[in-house]
């Protein structure tokens, strides 16, 4: 019985060990895309005109 709740813990442990790296890759890909198109971004939402 108490191997099998030191199984379930490892198993719990290495799913937010995934999570966790996931998350980062997750977060490094959001920060290239907007340093890659951040100024295409910004010039592009300051072109856009806005009358009312």
């Amino acid at each position: 019985m108490l191997v099998g709740r030191l199984e379930d813990r490892e198993e719990r442990g290495a799913s937010m060990t995934e999570y966790a790296i996931l998350v980062a890759v997750m977060a490094g890909i959001v920060l290239a895309l907007v340093t890659l198109l951040g100024g295409k971004i910004s010039s592009f939402i300051s072109g856009i005109n806005i009358t009312t």
